[in-house]
């Protein structure tokens, strides 16, 4: 194994970072504000509660985390999202079984989509948003079915437009999707069959144990493991999600006795919670956990639920968000398992793909990617040190290097550190990978 020598970053590089995070996080967000701010002022004409304000939010936040260019032709999309949110509840009226099964099937086929390539993608996820916002926000404003269909749809459709707009006026070049390969393919259906048990177990559990609060369970359990890149990275989510829980939990009892029924005061420390969350998530999953389940203990109060916030549900909820990341890590780690080292090597070698070809910017964002996809290996490299994370280590250090590349293609100090770092790089990739690369040494 090769040892790489990594320099060290200057107090001017930091800020830069800092300012460039907070403004990301800033122009992430603003699609939710937008939604809040729209849905409110409709609310207030229409005389209706603050569920499809909650709603659009939760389904803009939702879309603005998402990676994927949005189309306008996604806004077509809307009404058909509608119709599975009106079969969801529909079925759920009918009988709780029908419900959880008409969930667990689409979640687990949008899941598996991405087998059939971005565009399949795109659409499973574009019908899964309202669905999973409609758990996390019922919508109840009163009235006939249809006219509380009719709000949720317009809730979403307008959460939808903002996050469009959004990356139409702070867009990157995006990189080209490309069909999957066999591997890639069989890797997410057996990630929608494990995203199929995680959530028939948070169900049955969650209603089971949990009573009219078997929805955090359900939550835990799809927060932990849609996003989960490998089954280090599940692991890692789980504990995350179990102690933001606490410290959100906690966080919120406080904040439930301070606010007590001003609402105009609890939507503004829920939007501010999120915010706070929807930035410092780039530091740990940790901290988003902790802001949405503060979030979560303010809203729903809002939307006429029992109070989340009280120190007697303290312990119920806790107990909930462990069962339900159980429920995602344990098909993560048991059925078909993604090991996080294959992950790393596989990013690495896009990342070198894409500065050897000169695409800085696609190589700067493959470089997060990899950087957030390492972290389960940072969790614990005191106790268990990992090759994969030199890779990272010297490719975090080229960052400056590339966006100056980014901006001057030609400049010869970047260039030559570039060339420097990559050489050993893609050797002891080489190595690890057991088998000659396509990879040449840059």
């Amino acid at each position: 194994m090769v040892a790489l020598t990594l320099p060290c970053c200057d107090i001017q590089l930091v800020r830069n970072t800092q300012v460039r995070n907070i403004t990301a996080a800033a122009t992430g967000f603003a699609p939710v504000l937008a939604t809040v701010a729209t849905l409110i002022a409709l609310t207030r004409a229409a005389h209706l509660g603050i569920g499809i304000v909650v709603l659009g939010a939760a389904v803009s936040l939702m879309a603005t985390r998402s990676t994927q260019r949005h189309s306008p032709w996604r806004l077509l999309l809307v009404p058909v999202g509608a119709v599975v949110i009106a079969t969801f509840a529909v079925l759920f009226h009918e009988g709780h079984a029908y419900g959880d099964a008409f969930f667990v099937v689409t979640v687990a086929a949008a899941t598996a989509a991405r087998a059939f390539g971005p565009a399949a993608g795109r659409l499973g996820r574009a019908l899964v948003l309202p669905l999973i916002g409609m758990l996390i926000a019922p919508v109840n404003p009163g009235g006939h079915p249809l006219r509380t269909l009719a709000w949720a749809t317009l809730a979403v459709f307008i959460a939808e437009c903002f996050v469009l707009l959004k990356q139409r006026l702070w867009s990157t070049p995006e990189d080209e999707a490309e069909p999957p390969s066999t591997s890639a393919a069989r890797i997410h259906v057996w990630r929608g069959v494990q995203s199929a048990l995680a959530l028939t177990m948070a169900f049955t559990i969650g209603q089971t144990v949990f009573g009219d609060h078997w929805a955090w369970t359900v939550i835990s359990a799809y927060t932990v493991g849609a996003a989960a890149r490998s089954r280090g990275d599940a692991l890692l989510k789980g504990v995350h999600r179990t102690l933001g829980a606490l410290g959100g939990t906690a966080v919120a009892t406080v904040l439930a006795y301070t606010v007590g029924g001003h609402q105009a005061v609890a939507v503004t420390l829920l939007i501010t919670i999120l915010a706070v969350g929807y930035y410092l998530r780039q530091f740990a999953y940790a901290w988003w956990a902790a802001c949405m389940t503060a979030a979560l203990a303010l809203l729903y109060p809002l939307v006429g639920f029992a109070s989340a916030g009280t120190l007697t549900l303290l312990g119920t909820r806790l107990l909930a968000v462990v069962i339900g990341a159980l429920c995602a890590i344990l098909p993560a780690t048991l059925i078909a398992p993604i090991r996080t080292g294959a992950v790393l090597r596989k990013r690495t070698a896009e990342c070198l793909r894409s500065i050897r070809d000169g695409e800085y910017a696609p190589a700067l964002r493959r470089l997060a990617a990899l950087r957030e996809a390492a972290a389960p290996l940072y969790a614990v490299r005191r106790v268990h040190a990992r090759r994969e994370l030199q890779w990272v280590d010297a490719l975090t250090a080229l960052e400056p290097h590339l966006r100056t590349l980014a901006d001057d293609a030609d400049d010869p100090a970047a260039l030559k550190q570039v060339r420097r770092t990559l050489g050993p790089v893609a050797d002891d990739l080489r190595a690890a990978a057991g088998r000659s690369s396509p990879l040449p040494a840059a």
